[in-house]
């Protein structure tokens, strides 16, 4: 009797264990697109256990909730699974509310705009993003705070270098999106990626024997970052077009793929492609023009040789590279010099990271503004025009483009 009142207990226990992991709210979530942001989403969440979940969703305003069944996918190192479900045939511009399993929080996504005919959009871009998990979230509160339609983060998200052993800077890093790129109102910013060194083991493909440009060799060297982002899955460069208005390009300086070959062959084909875009723009990680680090470096001079002329023949007006900790824009660069019809050059990834000493601006040719401090852009597409201002880790806005005059002084 007393065995069977044990055995009893016992099954008890572990179903409700059972249930109650079941019904554990998700350890973190991630949205992003691999389609027109104008009509899709792409909604990740991380949890135990092999079964399909179910999302809940429904059109904001709308009373009854649908659900839709998740894919189930390995999570690299981990116990943990990635349940991903892809939703597409939605409407542009609109609010939808998600409800993830075991969690009683509502939040909401919103859709982008099919045009720019009547509604701008505005996006914060950055790179370079945790080597400390507070820092990490101390900037994304701000970006939350200018309330931008999504985000872009090109390269070394976690600094996780693809490594087995440093798995708990990738879970940091999906809680601290979880905890703080959200609005006020519980909107979720969706996140778009770039590949950068600390993603890869070694940094650099070259830097991994037997190299071989293939889809099992990438995934053996960046684990995490083709494991885990949906965008810009396999071969580690993408490009995710918004209707017919925007074209971001995503792009691999030489972390998973060689820059000269069948990349810039892609890019070229890509740019030439899109040439009735509104605005076409390239995010990667290595700088062609960077704030810190020596001009004459080997990818740097590579980006310079085999993307920039592109990037000027199709008529690219801005582009944002990341890697040096540093805050930059150049001058308007066309045939390495100065030239308002060129292109400009934003960024430098310094969201999350110890900042690093920069150039002297007044001696380097192509620097307008440099400045050792965090920091992220806000980009604003308006119609064909784009605006910008960039804001460090307190909010303090300390750049922008077109350059505001000077206020009046009377003598």
């Amino acid at each position: 009797m007393n065995k069977l009142i044990l055995s009893s207990f016992t099954l008890i226990f572990f179903v409700f264990t059972a249930v109650s992991q079941a019904q554990n709210a998700p350890y973190a979530f991630y949205l992003t697109w691999n389609q027109d942001p104008t009509t899709s989403m792409v909604v990740d969440w991380h949890s135990d256990g092999l079964q399909s979940q179910q999302l809940n969703i429904r059109r904001k305003g709308t009373a009854n909730w649908s659900q839709m069944e998740s894919d189930v996918l390995p999570y690299p190192f981990s116990e943990r699974v990635v349940h991903r479900v892809s939703l597409l045939n939605l409407r542009p511009d609109t609010a939808y509310e998600i409800q993830f399993p075991g969690s009683n929080e509502v939040y909401y996504f919103s859709t982008m705009p099919s045009n720019l005919n009547e509604k701008s959009i505005k996006i914060a871009i950055g790179g370079d993003a945790m080597h400390r998990k507070e820092w990490f979230e101390k900037t994304n509160r701000v970006v939350s705070f200018f309330e931008p339609d999504f985000v872009i983060i090109g390269g070394d998200m976690a600094y996780e270098n693809g490594i087995a052993e440093n798995i708990q800077r990738i879970y940091d890093w999906f809680e601290g999106y979880s905890n703080t790129l959200i609005t006020a109102d519980n909107r979720i910013l969706p996140c778009v990626v770039a590949i950068g060194n600390h993603e890869v083991v070694g940094g650099y493909y070259s830097r991994n024997p037997g190299y071989e440009q293939n889809n099992s060799f990438r995934k053996r060297i960046a684990p995490y970052f083709y494991g885990l982002f949906a965008f810009p899955g396999q071969p580690g460069y993408n490009v995710l077009d918004f209707g017919d208005y925007l074209s971001l390009i995503i792009l691999d300086t030489e972390h998973s793929n060689p820059i000269p070959g069948v990349q810039t062959q892609w890019l070229a084909k890509t740019l030439e492609e899109r040439t009735h875009v509104l605005h076409r723009i390239p995010i990667y990680h290595v700088p062609g023009f960077p704030s810190v680090r020596n001009y004459e470096d080997i990818t740097q001079t590579m980006v310079r040789e085999h993307w920039v002329p592109l990037f000027e023949k199709s008529g690219v007006r801005i582009a944002f590279e990341n890697h040096d900790h540093a805050y930059k824009r150049t001058y308007p660069i066309r045939n390495l010099q100065r030239d308002q019809s060129g292109v400009i050059y934003v960024g430098d990834g310094s969201w999350g990271v110890g900042e690093r000493p920069i150039h002297d601006v007044e001696n380097t040719w192509y620097l307008k503004r440099a400045q050792s401090v965090k920091a992220f852009t806000l980009l604003t597409l308006e119609g064909p025009q784009f605006n910008l201002i960039s804001v460090d880790e307190n909010g303090r806005i300390i750049d922008s483009y077109p350059e505001s005059p000077l206020p009046y002084r009377s003598h």
